[in-house]
């Protein structure tokens, strides 16, 4: 853990401030003194002392004029008297003469005007003074890093360098950028999409983040996960029949893949890493290009790994490999993913296998070290020692957005899980944390900006927040809402509530097929002929649809009232205003359903039966709303020309080039009920 410079600071956890300022990250140490320093409105200008240059300001800051001038000013300088030993770290210090920031880098002083910002925000949401005050701030984590993963669809390049912006606001410093086939590949130009990112757009948003102190790295899959290259290379195919896995033992597998290495790399050219992929391979060694080499699956895989590994330091990049296929082949990835108690892991833990192959793992990568759920369990941690012992460097990487939550993260935007991997990799020193947020089910970045946002908190200090405390001062940086106001207690509900909606219309199947069920069953309809049945059939599902009725017109008063009174990020609140539409919709086919089938009379049954059709009549208001508020910053549909892998089937958001996956279920139910209506 990185040790503060300063005598007599020991304490990882903020003093308390008025409950008015709430920062985030939280502090290390805030030292509250007695009077008050300013207002916002009240500061003149923002200078450096000689030999430090501005940097990136936010804009509060960016208003004032950046020359000396007579009343309250802020007075920016790099110094190493007295400032945390952390390059990223600062003191800010408040008086009633002005603010004071000092840092032994440039990139101190940007986090320290970022947390001045907040103060500011704060003085001007909530028109009170910012008090005296020292902070005393540095992270915990050095990496702290998003994971943006485009393969199913890209967003406007705009919302990108707003994207940028954000994480730079939060203290989160790198982004791993899973590009598969939307960058503009030029010296494989077959591979990228019609709609790919050019190169030239890629150096300028890469240039854009790294003055803001946010590198961005790329992550070009290999070995598996390659439908997007081998769609169109057959012959680099391990089985002729799937475009998943690559052949290792083909020599133009690496030629094509180190050519997409240096487009990306060309691309993204200020990141230290080159993220190669690797993980969930479910066939090596079977053609017969592999045969002939004489080795096992896992040794032409390690064969691969330290290839790959080799072109990124040649090119000056630290590889980063995804670490599941060891764990597997050593027979322990089912015993990693569990939550067996301490006694029961030490009677069947075994690295053998392991250690006897570990000459094959090179030293100069970086292993992933992926657990989505809680990264605390024995098993884990028993495997971090393992990677320790042996002298290898390890990353953490946790999740905002999974296969398992299609539409909107749930838990709390996965909050808990984010909190206890970095405090793993803290107290390890592992050598960084990502968050990943898998597009499988292709959730609206806007909902994964709690839990994104929740990885710079508790990157920077792991252990001075719980994550209920979390959720509201997220609520108050976020939109403006006083922690105590509880404004977004709804967004916990809406996340609640799509649980339902995952299933509401079907007896069998899974919403998202990456969940290894790819068919389905709808649910019957009622049958005239005995009224009632229906009903009694599904009487499970009808009363759940009663509480998620009401939990649903819970949450449009909540973010109808959020939207009224949000002082910023509006656009989140209407993300979150249409998802709350989509997944109501099954809840009221189902009640519909349900009084058709329980009406007593001519005239209820003909009533309920044009209830029925009115709710099939809102479907297309609803997601032509839903998809114009969504087009804001995403690309609804792919380009014109877009080939799908062979593979697409297996992912919810790559099930058609439209927009139709959204509605996964709605759209064959919505048929088979008008077909019902017709005849009844």
């Amino acid at each position: 853990m990185l040790v503060c410079a300063i005598a007599g600071i020991h304490s990882l956890v903020a003093q308390t401030l008025d409950a008015t300022f709430q920062l985030l990250p939280q502090p290390r140490q805030v030292e509250v003194k007695g009077g008050n320093a300013f207002r916002w409105h009240e500061l003149n200008y923002i200078t450096t002392t000689a030999g430090t240059d501005m940097p990136v300001l936010g804009t509060l800051l960016n208003n004032l004029p950046q020359a000396r001038m007579s009343g309250k000013g802020i007075t920016l300088s790099l110094t190493t008297e007295n400032v945390p030993e952390s390059g990223e770290g600062y003191v800010l210090t408040l008086t009633k003469s002005g603010a004071t920031i000092s840092s032994r880098s440039q990139t101190g002083l940007f986090y320290g005007c970022q947390t001045l910002e907040q103060l500011l925000e704060d003085s001007r949401d909530f028109n009170k003074p910012i008090p005296e005050l020292i902070i005393t701030d540095y992270p915990s984590v050095n990496y702290r890093a998003i994971h943006l993963d485009t393969k199913h669809h890209l967003d406007q390049m705009s919302y990108y360098y707003e994207m940028v912006d954000k994480l730079a606001r939060y203290k989160i410093n790198a982004i791993i950028w899973e590009l598969e086939d939307k960058l503009r590949f030029t010296r494989r130009p077959e591979v990228a999409a019609p709609n790919a990112i050019s190169k030239q757009e890629m150096q300028a948003l890469c240039a854009y983040a790294q003055a803001r102190n946010v590198e961005i790295s790329p992550l070009v899959q290999g070995l598996g996960h390659a439908g997007f290259i081998l769609k169109h290379h057959w012959e680099l195919r391990e089985n002729p029949d799937s475009d998943w896995e690559f052949c290792p033992a083909e020599p133009k597998t690496y030629e094509m893949q180190f050519d997409l290495y240096r487009d990306a790399l060309e691309a993204m050219p200020y990141g230290r890493y080159l993220h190669v992929g690797g993980d969930e391979i479910t066939a090596i060694g079977i053609d017969e290009r592999c045969k002939a080499t004489g080795k096992s699956p896992f040794e032409l895989q390690m064969d691969w790994l330290q290839q790959v590994c080799q072109f990124a330091v040649d090119h000056g990049r630290e590889p980063i490999f995804w670490d599941d296929m060891p764990l597997k082949y050593a027979g322990l990835w089912e015993l990693i993913l569990g939550n067996k108690s301490e006694e029961e892991v030490a009677r069947i833990w075994n690295t053998e296998k392991l250690d006897q192959a570990i000459d094959l793992f090179p030293k100069s990568c970086v292993y992933m070290r992926w657990k989505y759920e809680d990264a605390t369990t024995p098993a884990h941690q028993r495997l971090l020692k393992w990677y320790h012992d042996k002298g290898l460097k390890v990353m953490g990487a946790t999740a905002a957005a999974s296969a398992d939550s299609p539409y909107m993260p749930r838990r709390s935007s996965r909050t808990d899980y984010i909190k206890g991997f970095s405090e793993l990799v803290a107290e390890n020193q592992l050598e960084g944390i990502l968050a990943t947020s898998w597009d499988d089910g292709s959730p609206h970045l806007e909902t994964v900006w709690r839990g994104y946002i929740a990885q710079g908190e508790f990157g920077w200090n792991p252990t001075a927040r719980d994550i209920e405390q979390y959720k509201k001062v997220h609520a108050q940086r976020e939109y403006g809402f006083p922690v105590a106001s509880g404004q977004m207690q709804f967004l916990d509900e809406l996340e609640q509530a799509f649980f339902f909606f995952d299933g509401a219309l079907i007896t069998s199947g899974r919403r998202n097929p990456s969940w290894g069920v790819k068919e389905f069953t709808l649910i019957d309809l009622p049958d005239p002929a005995n009224p009632g049945a229906w009903s009694k059939q599904y009487e499970a599902k009808i009363n759940q649809a009663r509480e998620e009725q009401a939990r649903y017109e819970r949450i449009q008063s909540g973010v109808d009232a959020a939207l009224a009174h949000a002082r910023r990020n509006r656009y989140t609140l209407q993300i979150y205003q249409q998802n709350n539409q989509l997944q109501n919709y099954p809840t009221r086919l189902l009640l519909a359903l349900h009084a058709y089938d329980t009406a007593t009379d001519t005239a209820g049954l003909a009533a309920a039966r044009q209830a029925v059709q009115a709710v099939l009549d809102s479907f297309i208001p609803m997601r032509r709303e839903l998809e114009t508020v969504y087009g804001k910053t995403r690309f609804m549909v792919q380009p014109e020309g877009f080939i799908a892998d062979h593979n697409h089937h297996n992912h919810l958001a790559a099930k058609t080039n439209s927009s139709d996956w959204l509605y996964y279920y709605e759209l064959p139910m919505n048929r088979k009920v008008q077909n019902w209506l017709r005849t009844h």
